[in-house]
């Protein structure tokens, strides 16, 4: 299905200025509910509209994810996208959980050990903490980073909602740095083979493929090449590029 790209005109009273992030400060706008969020680096958010898109066309519960979709900001191109928060729940990150608890930088904990033991270290203290069960959580967004090399994943974008009573498993979001978008070593590759060897996770093991493997077996997520046909299709370089990446990255 062919799809348009909306444009908004978004006043700067509803701007947002976030910092802290592992790519620095972002802009972004919330109005009405919805975040609208300007790319950085460019096509950021043509890739989060594609990986949810990926997540749709699987079937995946639309409860479990964000959906994204292209738009023009004030003139610059980005997404939007519902807030995933009721008003009486808070976002609470796996970084700032475990920073709570203990007064240390997971990041830094989990980088003195084996990746295994890392991965198991985190599941066991986020259900010493809240009694969530992550193995699903993490082998579902492992099998979507592999298929679209988001190399920005860490623990400020893993997370849990609290609503003052209970926990619950944040929906899986912030995808927008995948695809190669901000990948530097990728520009001197000319095949897309080659560009994919060049992309690396950034929690527990760099490789993609090792983190889903130790826990695929908890994975919902399947899909082979017939995904693309299922795909919407828009009027972009950037997406059509990532189209092609992904194709690579299914096989």
């Amino acid at each position: 299905m062919r799809m348009t790209i909306e444009e908004f005109l978004i006043s700067d009273e509803c701007l947002v200025r976030t910092s802290g992030t592992s790519d620095g400060t972002q802009d972004k706008y919330f109005k009405d509910g919805t975040w609208f969020k300007l790319d950085r680096h460019g096509g950021e958010g043509m890739a989060e509209t594609l990986a949810s898109s990926v997540l749709n066309a699987i079937g995946f519960p639309n409860d479990l994810f964000v959906e994204y979709k292209p738009c023009i900001i004030n003139g610059k191109n980005g997404c939007y996208s519902k807030n995933f928060l009721k008003e009486n729940e808070s976002f609470i990150t796996f970084y700032r959980l475990y920073k709570n608890v203990t007064g240390r930088d997971l990041a830094t904990v989990c980088s003195k050990m084996d990746y295994d033991d890392a991965i198991e270290y985190v599941i066991n203290f986020v259900k010493e903490q809240t009694k969530l069960d992550i193995h699903e959580y993490l082998a579902n967004i492992f099998f979507l980073d592999m298929l679209i090399l988001n190399e920005d994943r860490h623990f400020n974008n893993l997370g849990i909602i609290y609503d003052d009573t209970s926990f619950k498993l944040a929906p899986i979001f912030d995808n927008g740095k995948s695809f190669f978008i901000g990948n530097s070593r990728a520009k001197n590759c000319s095949e897309i083979s080659e560009k994919i060897n060049t992309a690396y996770a950034k929690v527990f093991s760099p490789s993609f493929k090792v983190n889903y493997a130790y826990l695929k077996k908890y994975c919902m997520l399947k899909c082979d090449s017939n995904i693309v046909k299922k795909l919407p299709v828009y009027e972009d370089v950037n997406y059509s590029r990532f189209i092609e990446i992904l194709k690579h990255t299914i096989k």
